[in-house]
């Protein structure tokens, strides 16, 4: 192989989205200022001083589309989850929700009508754990905080 055949393919076969973008922009700078100027040091230096500044924003822009997406996915699946819970096990959401949050004592919780097969299968799930309060006289349950979350999402009324 040649040196430019090892410079194409390194240039397609590149998988960094803002180095591919920046280099794009580069040439093109470079391209756009030579031919108006017909003066290759100066079309040079400004592709060698436009490619940094673009990589830079591409990659904050690109890392921030990720960030984004991942952040939806999570939301998707946390809403997937729910709406697998079963009608019991989203009432024992509810009680939290109602509560005002995602720690209830036994005695709070005995003093609703839950069923207490929800509160096991939700043990069993994962999503329901026993602890101790911080004075730790009490036994509490406390319930993932996800989960809380996406109950308090389906518990708002709309405006």
């Amino acid at each position: 192989m040649s040196v430019w055949d090892k410079w194409i393919d390194r240039v397609y076969s590149e998988t960094d989205i803002s180095r591919s973008i920046a280099t794009s922009v580069a040439g093109i700078t470079g391209l756009a200022i030579y031919l108006f100027s017909k003066d290759i040091a100066i079309a040079g230096f400004s592709a060698i001083i436009v490619f940094p500044i673009i990589k830079v924003l591409c990659s904050s822009i690109h890392e921030k589309a990720e960030n984004l997406a991942k952040i939806k996915l999570e939301k998707n699946g946390l809403q997937k989850l729910y709406s697998r819970l079963s009608p019991e096990e989203r009432a024992v959401v509810s009680v939290f929700v109602q509560a005002g949050g995602s720690i209830m004592t036994w005695g709070q919780i005995n003093q609703t009508d839950t069923q207490f097969s929800a509160i096991e299968s939700l043990t069993n799930r994962g999503l329901l754990q026993t602890s101790m309060s911080v004075d730790g006289m009490r036994e509490t349950f406390v319930l993932d905080q996800d989960l809380f979350d996406t109950g308090q999402e389906n518990e708002q009324p709309p405006f």
